[in-house]
């Protein structure tokens, strides 16, 4: 059967995963919702989405699996990017297999290291961040009496049980209904629940002294002892200090870099990192994509610590049910700690890149520019200014190739009016630097000027005029002409070098960045000179009919009943508005 917007229209309106096929029939996206007719159905509008329109491109074949909730959804999700890694979704790549703490499913279970998780009816715990800290915790998890032994029972005691590490089972030196008793403790230890338990066998403990059953009583005292050792190992909560983890990332084309940084007490405690291929995906879907496949077998800590709002409940629902959930950074703290993850990330992607040989762009550009060293920041500046108004300028950073996005700046021009595009870059560039000068901050490696000789005229002035001495290159739309100071000729770089292919990236974001600021005030302002000419509509029924309404366009297409909806609102300001649209 086709895949087309009919057939999307057939789907059920129940959650539920879809896999969308190749000619070849391999699944080549998978994807969770809420409604499956409604979501699939959106593939089929027009999107802005490269990754959307790459995909559509190329898929012949569709099928879904229906679920009883969203989140079972997200985790079935999970599972079948695992299973099938579809080139259009993110994908984690994780260079090593991290380990687990694993009780086995036996009549006497065992404790023992494994490295993936099986459907063998054993519990799994972790994973954990290395090898030795799971033997660590095994060691101590077997001073409660938990057998590490593969012998089959019963049988003659092991050398641990002569060193007090196991309990016996083998010989019958305890009862069934002990032993398994122990591995629920230790099971709830690692699940995180160390004071209930520790206060509960404490107890125990009580009544039985006061029973005078005091062999009992100490064998429970030894385990609560070795429970809270076992605990403070694993560095459980406690006095209501929470463990968190700190996703940041760097993202450059198609490829990630993502750092998990393991905090508690507001302490680093250690991390991991990883790689991911983003498959275009934006930033949003990139992070959630990762906390799903993360965190499928990993056991969540109480607060994950992202960058961005991640806006799909399911996930927040599901990790409600781990016990965990999500919350961007509020105090300085967990703002100092995103900082130290970002930056992480984004050194470990620029040498990711280099390994590949992403700088021979870099050194491409230092030959082509007669610079003095490698250029691995550069900062571009661009001016939008349509028809005279609202004119704006951006300042865009890159650092080894990659966007440092937290250091973009951006300009309202202030000093300039008409349409002078020189003297804007000529404030603009000002602006910045003397502000960088006077906070003693480091200069960029090389300054990258959207435009002309013009435009390059005016940036070095600008910055002669602070009295510092910077490489400044102009890189002209027409040609992609690159211009220097004291150079008639411009320099041409071949069409498929990689340093002009890096430059021109640089260009299009700083120009993108200044184009969608213009674009925001000037909205801004066209709204708000709309609304201001309604009588008796003052800034907070403005502000209550655009958010209502999301746009002027929504509103003037409004009729006066779906105008006096609006909070604040009265009728007669429902039937002014609407007069006025309709004049």
């Amino acid at each position: 059967m086709a895949v087309n917007i009919e057939y999307a229209k057939r789907l059920p309106k129940s959650p539920g995963v879809y896999l969308m096929k190749d000619l070849e029939n391999k699944v080549i996206y998978v994807g969770k919702a809420s409604s499956l007719r409604d979501r699939v159905s959106q593939y089929f509008r027009e999107s802005d989405s490269p990754k959307t329109r790459m995909l559509m491109r190329n898929i012949e074949g569709l099928e879904y699996i229906v679920t009883g909730t969203e989140v079972e959804a997200l985790v079935l999700e999970s599972n079948l990017i695992k299973e099938h890694a579809p080139r259009y979704n993110v994908k984690l790549r994780d260079d090593k297999a991290y380990p687990f703490i694993k009780i086995t499913n036996e009549e006497y279970p065992r404790i023992c290291i494994a490295r993936r998780r099986e459907r063998d009816g054993a519990q799994y715990f972790g994973p954990y961040p290395s090898s030795r800290s799971v033997r660590e915790l095994i060691k101590m998890a077997s001073s409660l009496g938990i057998r590490r032994c593969r012998k089959k029972l019963p049988c003659t005691p092991c050398l641990n049980y002569h060193i007090k590490q196991c309990i016996a089972p083998c010989i019958g030196a305890v009862t069934k209904e002990e032993y398994l008793g122990i591995i629920r403790n230790v099971a709830e230890l690692l699940r995180g629940r160390s004071s209930q338990l520790i206060q509960l066998l404490t107890h125990e403990m009580e009544l039985l002294s006061k029973d005078q059953e005091y062999e009992k009583a100490a064998r429970i005292r030894d385990q609560i002892n070795a429970l809270r050792e076992l605990s403070e190992k694993q560095r459980v909560n406690v006095h209501g200090l929470k463990e968190q983890d700190v996703l940041a990332y760097a993202i450059a084309g198609e490829k990630a870099a993502l750092q998990v940084f393991h905090v508690n007490e507001g302490k680093l405690r250690g991390r991991d990192t990883f790689t991911l291929a983003t498959a275009g995906s934006d930033e949003e879907e990139m992070l959630s994509s990762f906390i799903k496949q993360y965190y499928l077998d990993a056991i969540p800590p109480q607060e994950l610590i992202i960058p961005v709002e991640v806006t799909d409940g399911s996930i927040s629902l599901w990790l409600s049910d781990k016990g965990s959930r999500l919350k961007t950074p509020k105090n300085a703290v967990e703002k100092g700690l995103m900082n130290l993850a970002r930056e992480n990330a984004r050194m470990l992607l620029g040498q990711e890149l280099l390994h590949e040989g992403k700088n021979e762009a870099l050194l491409t550009l230092q030959k082509a520019l007669s610079l003095h060293g490698t250029p691995s920041v550069i900062e571009a500046f661009d001016i939008s200014n349509i028809s005279g108004t609202d004119a704006t300028g951006s300042l865009v950073v890159f650092v080894n190739g990659i966007p440092d996005k937290k250091n973009y700046r951006r300009f309202k021009i202030k000093t300039v009016k008409g349409t002078d595009d020189f003297a804007m870059m000529g404030e603009v560039v000002g602006r910045a630097y003397a502000r960088r000068k006077e906070e003693g901050k480091k200069m960029p490696d090389l300054v990258l000027i959207d435009g002309g000789k013009g435009q390059l005229g005016a940036a070095l002035a600008a910055i002669g005029s602070l009295g510092l001495s910077l490489d400044v290159a102009a890189l002209a739309k027409e040609f992609e002409y690159i211009f220097l100071p004291g150079r008639e000729a411009p320099v041409i770089l071949p069409e498929d070098s990689p340093a002009r292919k890096l430059v021109q990236r640089i260009r299009d974001e700083a120009h993108r960045f200044a184009l969608g600021y213009h674009r925001k005030l000037r909205g801004k302002r066209i709204v708000e000179s709309e609304l201001d000419k309604i009588a008796g509509i003052g800034e907070k029924k403005k502000q209550a009919l655009l958010r209502y309404f999301g746009s002027v366009e929504k509103l003037r297409k409004a009729d006066v009943e779906e105008i006096g909806k609006v909070p604040g609102v009265r009728k007669k300001d429902a039937e002014e508005v609407w007069r006025y649209f309709r004049k």
